[in-house]
């Protein structure tokens, strides 16, 4: 508590100028009523700022979006499916509508060769049919070949939280002290102030975050599919028929050296009687081979029941050889060929 002493003016009887002035302007009295003294300084003052992770976990995330992964495969996978059997159903519709369509060909092509085995163009006839345009045009079949499927995930989480307290006190004491005058006891008066003001603050944050991407690598590629069937060819003309000899071996100092065959190869018409005076062509890559000629067979033309004989040989130089070789001889009398097997 402080004491002053308060004089009175001789022109007023009041307290003095000076009195007067110090109660009027208090030292301890700052702008706006609050006294300074009061006030506590900057670094005195209570001040907290805190900042911590909430120690974020990223696995229940995780969790949660690993089955994401498991969702695109089977939606791709069915959407895969879903394509091909949009493409084989196209195919079935494709199919149907060639079949319905109908063009007019050749199926088949008679062709009759002369005694000779020359093709006889009076005699050729064309066999015209109406037929389904799919046994000549194949629709494409497409099919998924390949697919491949990949997938990138990321997810995070991060927590933040900020907190901040600010307390201020203050408290300011006035004491006004009045003394005797006109022959009045003066009085003391004293002032006790105090003001005291808080805040806090307080900000939690936590973020989620994912993010990812999909890698799909599928080949549409043409399906191998079997071919229609082409129209048959018949030929009718001379005939060619095979009659095979008994096998005979050439002994040399009780070794197999050479084997033959002979090949009596008849030649009919059309209508199935013989065919004298014609030539053949033999082909025998395995084997050597000469046409008979003497009294009943003149080489290579058909005598007169239309017969042709051919001596087929093989040479065994040593015994590795003796094992059985087969080979096909071919016999050509114009367009008409015919063949057999041989084995010596």
């Amino acid at each position: 508590m402080a004491k002053k002493k308060v004089e009175s003016s001789p022109l007023t009887g009041g307290p003095s100028a000076s009195a007067a002035a110090s109660r009027s302007a208090p030292a301890s009295l700052p702008v706006g009523g609050i006294a300074s003294a009061g006030l506590a300084p900057l670094s005195d003052r209570l001040f907290s700022t805190r900042l911590a992770a909430l120690e974020a976990d990223a696995s229940d995330e995780l969790g949660d979006l690993a089955p994401t992964f498991g969702d695109v495969l089977l939606s791709i996978g069915l959407g895969i499916s879903e394509s091909q059997a949009a493409l084989d159903q196209g195919l079935v519709s494709a199919a149907r509508q060639l079949s319905q369509t109908k063009i007019s060909v050749i199926s088949e092509v008679i062709q009759e060769l002369d005694d000779n085995g020359l093709p006889n163009a009076a005699q050729t006839q064309l066999i015209e049919n109406e037929v389904s345009l799919i046994n000549f045009v194949n629709p494409t079949v497409h099919e998924w070949k390949h697919m491949a499927l990949s997938m990138d995930l990321s997810v995070g989480e991060t927590d933040y939280e900020r907190g901040m307290t600010f307390n201020r006190t203050q408290r300011d004491i006035s004491t006004h002290a009045y003394g005797l005058f006109w022959g009045f006891l003066g009085w003391f008066d004293t002032d006790d102030r105090t003001q005291q003001s808080g805040q806090t603050t307080r900000t939690d944050q936590e973020t989620d975050w994912a993010q990812g991407q999909v890698r799909m690598d599928a080949l549409l590629g043409p399906r191998v599919t079997g071919k229609f069937p082409v129209p048959a060819e018949v030929a009718i003309g001379p005939q060619i028929y095979f009659s095979h000899g008994s096998v005979q071996e050439t002994v040399s100092d009780g070794v197999v050296s050479e084997r033959a065959m002979d090949l009596l190869i008849r030649v009919r018409k059309a209508n199935g009687d013989v065919n004298p005076n014609v030539n053949l062509v033999i082909e025998a890559p395995s084997f050597s081979f000469s046409f008979i000629d003497d009294a009943t067979f003149n080489g290579s033309t058909a005598n007169a029941d239309g017969e042709i004989k051919v001596r087929l040989s093989r040479s065994i130089p040593n015994a590795r050889f003796l094992r059985a070789v087969k080979g096909t001889v071919v016999a050509r009398l114009g367009d008409l060929k015919q063949s057999t097997v041989v084995s010596l």
